[in-house]
């Protein structure tokens, strides 16, 4: 009996190693896939340009509509 014992701590260990080294592995490969980059922040726009308005507003190409329709 206790060379069967023996037998299943063996494959336990074993078992535990393997896994061990295909998480092991699985975490190099995302660590060298990630390399070195850092986070940029996004580019705000100038202070310069007005924000657009929301919602509805006439442009020159709804105009040109209302005057196809009108006619």
């Amino acid at each position: 009996m206790s060379k069967s014992h023996k037998g299943e701590q063996e494959t336990t260990t074993r078992r535990a190693f393997l896994k061990g080294v295909a998480l092991g592995g699985g975490a190099a490969a995302v660590v060298l896939a990630t390399g070195n980059v850092q986070a940029q922040a996004p580019e705000t726009p100038a202070a310069t340009e007005e924000p657009k308005p929301k919602g509805y507003h006439v442009t020159q190409h709804i105009r040109d509509y209302y005057k196809t329709v009108a006619e």
